[in-house]
């Protein structure tokens, strides 16, 4: 299999991308909390930046043009770096411009992918082998941010949706040669079948009608779902119930009761009990959460 893999990347996409750019002054400092169902990302622009994750014992040095992803959104800390971090040599200017946000991954994005996605993923302007595009990503949202008039929230929002998606890809590309597991999902047969549940997750699908779509038998395509997404494959249908739900949930005024039936689910009881089960919340109080 090619180390491009063009069928897993692309089952990789982002959404809903939220950004800022901020010029601080030394010293600084700023907390982020864990996001809801968010992933978060930092650029540094110019000067340096440490950046504490929570649950991570050591901070991470960042440089002027390097990028650091959180895919499950992490609580952290980013803030200037002491004087001790300079190697005893002289301590430059100490203010930086951090340009930072969050996203979501999309709905067709599986949960695999996700899940295999490491707590940090930090892309270094150092490193010889970054794509070229990175780098011109990074300028292009410094020029951005530059404009004499305000930043177009919509150019900033795209170019970081590329941004991200360039180095989430990036990492893929170096660890699929190793994890037959992400190998295994980027069968253009697993891939067809997980392109019909995202396109429909209402329908009546079953193991049997899967398989068909698939070209093998119940027992062979099973084996084969789980080993390459971790799950059953009527659980990963369930799971993208309930994640439509959550969109629903969030974007529209349905009631609960047509949420539950646009979601698949006949039995709003039904639908309420697996939606407590995933989530950890029922729909109502899942509505009323504050957003990232």
């Amino acid at each position: 299999m090619s180390q491009e893999s063009p069928e897993l990347l692309d089952l990789m996409r982002v959404r809903s991308t939220a950004c800022v750019g901020e010029h601080l002054t030394f010293p600084w400092s700023v907390r982020m909390d864990q996001g809801a169902d968010t992933a978060r990302f930092l650029l540094v622009l110019e000067g340096r930046s440490r950046l504490n994750v929570e649950g991570v014992k050591k901070d991470i040095q960042l440089f002027a043009g390097d990028i650091a992803i959180l895919p499950r959104g992490d609580a952290h800390i980013y803030s200037d770096m002491p004087e001790h971090d300079f190697n005893g040599g002289d301590v430059p200017h100490r203010d930086a411009h951090i340009f930072s946000g969050h996203f979501q991954f999309s709905d067709i994005t599986p949960p695999a992918i996700i899940s295999r996605l490491p707590n940090i993923l930090v892309e270094r302007s150092s490193d010889g082998h970054r794509a070229q595009k990175l780098d011109l990503l990074v300028q292009l949202i410094n020029v951005e941010l530059g404009r004499p008039s305000d930043p177009l929230p919509g150019t900033l929002s795209r170019l970081t949706e590329v941004l991200c998606l360039q180095a989430m890809h990036k990492w893929m590309q170096q660890t699929i040669t190793h994890d037959e597991a992400l190998q295994a999902l980027a069968n253009p047969r697993i891939k067809k079948v997980i392109d019909c549940i995202h396109s429909e997750p209402a329908a009546a699908w079953s193991v049997e009608s899967l398989a068909k779509v698939y070209g093998q038998s119940r027992t062979a395509f099973a084996a084969h779902f789980k080993f390459a997404t971790g799950h059953s494959p009527i659980n990963y249908v369930r799971q993208c119930r309930i994640r439509q739900a959550c969109k629903m949930l969030q974007d529209t005024f349905l009631s609960v009761g047509e949420v539950a039936y646009n979601s698949g689910y006949a039995d709003t009881n039904a639908f309420n009990r697996a939606f407590r089960r995933e989530v950890g919340a029922s729909p109502g109080a899942y509505r009323r959460m504050p957003r990232a």
